[in-house]
């Protein structure tokens, strides 16, 4: 299974807990016009009654899940983050060395050193940067673009037309474009620091790098 695909299952186990599916919160509290914030090293679980709602994971948090509405989501350092968007824009920041999945809409989800990272898009435009040194960084760009920053390896999904990906030194990319235009304008490399991207066998996706191409469907 590919990067992306086991990302995903991450983020739907943390809707789950979200939901209430799974148990361990410490702090059940609605987010309502302002920014809900998890003390460093607690457990909490907060849910956006009306926008604006920000949430704040200060650092250390075995597990922070919560909504952003028209605001942002921040998972701090070493911290387990999951984030859905419960109205666009939404902003959701990985500090360095967390374990974070999240939801862009019209709006930045960056993926900062050293982090895991998965990012959906449910409002375009979406824009991913994976900073550098992240073991998995997968996420779906929208009108916008996608950066893999040196040394990590990183799996992007196109969801639309306009989509540019960037392939820093050292690092190994796939670019997969559902609607079947890779390399068109559509769906790039911008930068391709290890040389020419190279088309997969299943004729929807690129790689940069030693990046292995995805399974054919």
């Amino acid at each position: 299974m590919i990067m992306f695909e086991r990302m995903h299952l991450a983020l739907a186990a943390v809707v789950s807990f979200a939901l209430g599916v799974a148990a361990g919160c410490t702090l059940a509290v609605d987010c309502s016009d302002g920014t809900c914030v998890c003390r460093a090293g607690s457990s909490c679980e907060f849910e956006c009654a009306a926008p604006p709602c920000h949430v704040d994971c200060e650092g250390d948090n075995p597990d922070c899940v919560g909504q952003c509405a028209n605001g942002e989501c921040t998972c701090g350092p070493g911290s387990s983050c999951g984030f859905e968007c419960a109205a666009p824009p939404c902003h959701v920041d990985c500090e360095p060395g967390s374990n974070c999945v999240g939801t862009c809409a019209n709006g930045e989800c960056t993926c900062d050193i050293g982090s895991s990272c998965v990012f959906l898009c449910d409002a375009s435009p979406c824009h991913i940067t994976c900073a550098g040194d992240n073991p998995d960084c997968a996420g779906t760009c929208a009108n916008g673009t996608c950066t893999c920053g040196p040394g990590s390896a990183c799996a992007f999904r196109c969801s639309d037309h306009n989509c540019a990906a960037n392939c820093e030194s050292g690092s190994s990319c796939v670019l997969t474009c559902p609607d079947g235009d890779p390399g068109t304008q559509g769906c790039r490399f911008d930068t391709c620091a290890a040389g020419e991207p190279t088309l997969c066998p299943d004729g929807l996706s690129l790689v940069c790098g030693d990046a292995a191409c995805p399974d054919s469907p």
